[in-house]
């Protein structure tokens, strides 16, 4: 059979390869820049007065003709009394 002392290697079904650039990728950098911007934008917003001027200037006069309406005079007659209920 001829055995030498050396058995066969495994069969190497599947091989993982990782990649190490060394980097840190920069994800929270870009994530703290964006934050700044969005609060900075809302700083200038809210200092400059451009936040909330619409309900300062809600005094709108609106001046719209309504239609003449003549409706005929109801009249209601309470002299004769009511019938009396017939649940007794």
């Amino acid at each position: 059979m001829g055995d030498d002392g050396r058995r066969d290697a495994p069969q190497v079904v599947h091989e993982t390869t990782v990649v190490d650039g060394g980097g840190g990728g920069g994800g929270g950098v870009v994530a703290l820049v964006i934050l700044v911007i969005v609060l900075a934008v809302a700083a200038f917003l809210y200092f400059g007065g451009y936040l909330g001027k619409a309900a300062d200037k809600a005094d709108v006069n609106v001046n719209i003709a309504a239609p003449n309406l003549h409706l005929p005079d109801v009249k209601v007659s309470t002299s004769t009394p009511a019938p009396a209920p017939s649940g007794k």
